[in-house]
């Protein structure tokens, strides 16, 4: 999967506008301001399913 570059750039303006502290003591709070970015800018941001299943060797 490859992340579209316009995706790209918002996520990127939104971890560049956070500060240093709130990345390192609230990253939560920067993942979440770089989503609210991404719908501002158009984007759908769905849940995935997190079903997994146990990997086995070739």
């Amino acid at each position: 999967m490859t992340t579209p570059p316009a995706a790209v750039a918002v996520i990127r303006a939104a971890i560049e506008d956070a500060h240093l502290a709130e990345l390192l003591q609230r990253p939560g709070t920067t993942a979440a301001r770089a989503v609210k970015a991404l719908e501002q800018a158009g984007w759908t941001i769905t849940p995935t399913s997190t079903t997994s299943t146990p990997q086995r060797a070739a």
